[in-house]
């Protein structure tokens, strides 16, 4: 009982917090904005013909932060001032002369601005400096030195506060609620091009402009004819800093032997930028993802047009370490080198070099629930995993592009890596306790050659030609210690006081694609594109399970129906033309496409071959109602083949309580898909919607079945039609008000899927909702705050069975510039983690701190951090498979406290 009211006192003492910060942040919102009137108008020209996206800014001659705004389609503006604040407000447009007001204001005032027209010659013309922003075509200009005050640290203190830019805690940029895909400096591509590395390393004062380039296509003479949601951000640096060294080196110690090392180093000249990106640290920082990873093989994008390559990326042991984010211990080295270089005026050289080594301790404690026919089995397991991964990605290019837009590209890729784990698991069934010791060592090298030509043929037709060969392999040893015997039924162990299992994998893998493109105009308002092109794969995979007995003999498995040796030939030969047509703010687009499939598989003693043939459509239809905002349909359908694990015949162990044994007479899936999407942004109402509707449903597909016997199961394929649907929906708003801005979003989708368990079919299904806001402010001399609020509800439905899972989180951030040499930061989350159907919750708090110094014009500076402060344990959250619910608790790393010293190169 007194646990229980202990735990009622802590719940209460949690939202009473919650609500306090709440409360002060909404009452501070509203009397703030209380004292705020409102200016709006017209910015015309003498004719009174509207000036579309016009700068008015607004100047206090007090200690007011400046205001901006941006007319709309009719020319209007609105703006947020001071009441009785003194302002010089500003007024420009491109090809116009400036106009300037010294005003007061006492109360809301309607007052239009007239520009007259620049009438010297295109020669004396020149670019007004006082535009904060400025629109031609598809680039967005924002003149960084208008929107900051000189406090900034990187480029990512600077696009916070940039209109129509959000940056979030990892450095993914959004601009427009589009994402930022492509990141240059002087207009080179910088690093692997993802946003996080130049946003967080990227010294702010280098930086003079950021241009936003929308329908981003780094080769030219594509633009207009490749449809590209791409956004690219180009870096302009500051004239002193294009032919220099720049950057800080950062080192830092904890109070509990923890230390952290940061050099980032920049050199940048009209022909040749080198940048370098060091970090040492044991504080849980990784510097090298999944996403990274996926950026040197050319992009998310891009691998998705090979959804093959993409799954055995996402699935291999290399990446599996790259998601893993929650540690208990760590200790990471990261360098990254990257070299630009102009062997001509027309010949480019990049090359960039990734070095990374990681040794984590994981540790977490799950609840599991195996869901089979009449009854579900509850089992808990307690796994510490020490994990050592080390990577080197090499990455050279050469680019040429002539003066009339032809293009050759030749880029080649290199990846040496070494995976070693060990692993303790105890797992506890009914009080039958059982410990396994696993220990797994993984070498992988993979080479990718690419070569790229693009050439105009005449004014209206445009030819392509893209190849590019890959050439992996990899050697894996695991193995299996334990007192207990493992699948008694179907693996042949000899009785021993110790059980040492191994399994011995190795793949090899080639694959030549080729494609040929061209592109042809017919008229400015229809366009037809012929492709034809052949996908060519040999993967080899060779798997052997024995025991190794005390004596040092080999009891080996293949009697019972283990070990594989197959091969795996597969040609995909394509050809199909696809037709573009536009007509006013409508563009249409139709394609039908013609593959031929060819599959052979060989393994042990049988070879099976299969001959497919399909015509696959697509078709879709995008309104551009203005140039910000569009409403698009699109609907596929598509074909998957099964990969070679999916063919193996014989069992192979994945582990300890795992088989997996594939069908070498799998046929490919077929699947439908649509997708819905509307965007609106308005830079005069500071607004901006982001909706998105997703179906998909599976016509065939491959579906698992599973034999489950206690916590062991063995899993087979099996193709089903109609195996499985979807549908899901997403959206988020944002509008900024004076110096706030409020957010919202949401999320909700269905699935619903055969399975086969235990030789019965059933359907199953699951259902996820989220919802959320937010609401931040902008000022110069009050402190900056940021509160965020978020909850998903999942539930998991079988015939048997319905789970149901909570999770709520709460987070405010804090930032004030203390007496101009100082910055105090503070950010606080609650997360909470309910399990409805055990009747069970808990909630972690998490508060992180820092106070930065920097004494005006120093190259010095100083932090003291505290990250964990309230020194919480572990994180909770659920997942589920086929047959599997788990409610997990991760432990991740204790409070660190920490000063850091900087050292800024000048």
């Amino acid at each position: 009982m007194a646990e229980n009211n202990k735990l009622i006192y802590v719940k209460k003492k949690c939202f009473n917090k919650t609500l306090l910060i709440t409360t002060f942040f909404v009452i501070t919102f509203f009397s703030l904005n209380s004292q705020n009137i409102l200016i709006e108008g017209k910015v015309s020209d003498t004719i009174k013909k509207p000036l579309t996206y016009a700068n008015i800014i607004a100047e206090p001659l007090g200690l007011s932060k400046m205001v901006y705004a941006f007319s709309d389609n009719e020319g209007y503006y609105k703006l947020y001032l001071k009441k009785n604040e003194k302002y010089i407000v500003r007024v420009s447009y491109i090809g116009f002369k400036p106009q300037k007001k010294y005003l007061q204001f006492k109360k809301d005032t309607l007052i239009n601005f007239k520009l007259i027209e620049n009438t010297e010659s295109l020669k004396e013309i020149k670019i007004d400096a006082s535009l904060a922003l400025s629109f031609k075509k598809d680039t967005i200009t924002y003149k960084t030195d208008k929107f900051t005050n000189g406090n900034e640290r990187k480029l990512r203190d600077i696009l916070k506060k940039l209109p129509g830019i959000e940056v979030d805690k990892i450095g993914n940029v959004t601009v427009l609620g589009k994402k930022v895909t492509k990141v240059l400096v002087e207009n080179k591509q910088f690093f692997t091009g993802d946003s996080k590395l130049a946003v967080n390393n990227i010294p702010a004062d280098a930086v003079n402009e950021v241009e936003i380039l929308e329908n981003y296509n780094e080769v030219a003479i594509l633009k207009g004819l490749e449809d590209s949601n791409d956004i690219a951000m180009n870096i302009k640096l500051k004239e002193n800093k294009k032919k220099f060294w720049f950057g800080d080196i950062v080192a830092g110690l904890g109070v509990t032997d923890r230390k952290v090392v940061h050099p980032s180093l920049f050199y940048y000249s009209p022909k040749r930028s080198v940048n370098f990106i060091g970090d040492l640290n044991n504080t849980g920082k990784k510097s090298f993802t999944f996403k990274d990873y996926l950026d040197f093989e050319g992009g998310y994008n891009k691998i998705l047009l090979n959804p093959k390559a993409y799954f055995s990326k996402l699935n291999d042991g290399f990446s599996k370490f790259l998601t893993n984010q929650n540690f208990e211990n760590s200790n990471h080295v990261f360098l990254g080198g990257n070299i630009t270089e102009s062997i001509s005026k027309k010949s480019d050289l990049i090359g960039y070099t990734i070095y990374s080594k990681s040794v984590n301790e994981l540790r977490s404690k799950n609840i599991n629930t195996f869901i089979n026919n009449n009854s579900n089995l509850r089992e808990e397991r307690i796994i510490k995993q020490k994990n050592r991964n080390q990577f080197v990605i090499s990455k050279i290019s050469i680019d040429n592009t002539q003066n009339d837009g032809t293009k050759f590209k030749a880029t080649s890729f290199v990846k040496f890596s070494n995976n070693f784990s060990k692993n303790s698991t105890i797992t506890n069934l009914n009080n039958n306790i059982r410990n396994i010791f696993t220990t797994a060592d993984a070498n992988n090298f993979s080479f990718k050659q690419d070569v790229e030509f693009y050439k105009s043929l005449t004014e209206n037709q445009t030819l392509t030609f893209l190849t590019n060969y890959n050439y992996s392999k990899s050697n894996t040893i695991i193995n299996w210690e334990t007192n207990n015997d493992i699948f008694q039924d179907i693996i042949p162990i000899i009785d021993e006081q110790k059980h040492s299992i191994f399994k011995d994998k190795k793949t090899s893998s080639h694959n030549l694609s080729t494609l040929l493109k061209h592109y042809w105009v017919i008229a400015d308002f229809i366009h037809l594109y012929t492709t034809t092109g052949i996908d060519i794969y040999k993967d080899k995979i060779f798997t052997d399970e024995y025991q190794l007995l005390s004596d040092k003999r080999l009891n080996n498995f293949n009697t019972a129906g283990f070990g594989n040796d197959i091969e795996f030939d597969f040609i995909n030969s394509f050809a199909g033309s696809i037709l573009k047509f536009q007509k006013n703010k409508f563009t249409i687009t139709t394609s039908l496409f013609y593959h031929n499939y060819l599959r052979q598989v060989a393994q042990i003693n049988s070879t099976k071959s299969l001959n497919k043939k399909y015509f696959l459509p697509e078709f879709s239809i995008r309104l551009d109602v203005k140039r910000s905002e569009k409403l698009s349909l699109k609907y596929n359908l598509k074909v998957r083949f099964p990969s070679i694990n999916k063919l193996l015949q014989n069992y192979t162990l994945t582990n300890f309580n795992s088989v997996y044994r594939g069908r070498n007479d799998l046929e490919n899936e077929l699947y439908h898909q649509l997708r819905l999407y509307y965007f609106k942004f308005s830079l005069f109402k500071k607004i901006n919607y982001n909706l998105s509707l997703n179906y998909k449903k599976t016509k065939s597909g491959i579906r698992n079945t599973n034999i489950l016997d206690g916590i062991n199961y063995i899993t087979e394929p099996v193709f089903l039609d109609n195996a499985n649907e979807n549908i899901s929906f997403n959206g988020s708003l944002g509008k900024t008000y004076g110096s706030f801005k409020i957010s919202l979003n949401g999320s909700n989708s269905y699935s619903k899927y055969l399975q086969l368990l235990n030789t019965k079919l059933q359907r199953n299904s699951s259902r996820n909702y989220s919802f959320g806001g937010g609401l931040k402010s902008d000022f110069l001399k009050f402190p900056n705050m940021e509160i965020s609020y978020r909850k998903s509800l999942d539930k998991y439905m079988t015939p048997n069975n319905i789970s149901n899972f909570e999770n709520e989180n709460l987070t405010f951030n804090f930032e004030y510039d203390l007496w101009n040499d100082y910055i105090l930061k503070a950010s606080y989350s609650l997360e909470k983690f309910t399990n409805k159907n055990q009747n069970s919750s808990n909630q972690n708090e998490f508060l992180n701190t820092s106070l930065y110094y920097q004494k005006e014009n120093s190259l010095w500076s100083f932090e003291i951090y505290a990250n964990n402060l309230f020194n919480s344990t572990f994180k909770r959250n659920n997942s589920f498979t086929d047959f599997l619910i788990s409610d997990s608790k991760t432990f991740i790393l204790p409070r660190i406290i920490m000063l850091k010293v900087s050292y800024k190169l000048d």
